[in-house]
């Protein structure tokens, strides 16, 4: 169902969504923990993150169906060991990305909803956590596409760039 649209494979297609829209979900995270930000950032917040879940968890599934298709285990001599912290990468980064859309959704929610000059402890905690958050979705996007790029491109580490 994940592999291909057409002849082509799902999955380097599908990558590029959760490329953009993971940190475009930690940007404006970071927007709405700026409180005269945060009316604007509310709802394109919790839309992007959310998208953004979404999008990784095709990608994840696309991109089991290219290794099952392709014949790839971690035993296959080079490559497989690259694929598989690829793999394990990308779980990590979707149990993230759901991490952070539950709180991008819950702050969109209740963050600044409790009435004229009322500052709960919600409206400080939620934004911290999201900046938290977003940062480790910042971190892991990049550490699931640097292995899986070095997968493809580099899997014996000898080039050099």
């Amino acid at each position: 169902m994940f592999d291909s649209i057409g002849d082509m494979p799902l999955h380097p297609l599908v990558v590029h969504a959760v490329v953009v829209g993971a940190p475009l979900a930690a940007l404006l995270g970071f927007l709405f923990a700026v409180p005269r930000l945060r009316a604007w950032a509310r709802w394109p917040l919790g839309v992007v993150a959310v998208g953004a879940f979404a999008a990784a968890v095709v990608a994840k599934e696309s991109g089991e169906g290219l290794q099952r298709s392709l014949g790839i285990t971690p035993g296959t001599p080079t490559i497989g060991p690259l694929i598989a912290r690829h793999s394990m990468l990308a779980t990590q980064l979707l149990v993230v990305l759901a991490a952070y859309g539950v709180l991008a959704v819950l702050s969109a929610l209740v963050v600044g909803r409790g009435g004229a000059g009322v500052v709960r402890v919600v409206d400080r905690v939620l934004p911290a956590l999201l900046v938290v958050v977003g940062v480790l979705v910042l971190v892991w996007c990049f550490r699931v596409g640097d292995a899986g790029s070095r997968a493809v491109w580099n899997p014996t580490g000898t080039q050099t760039y």
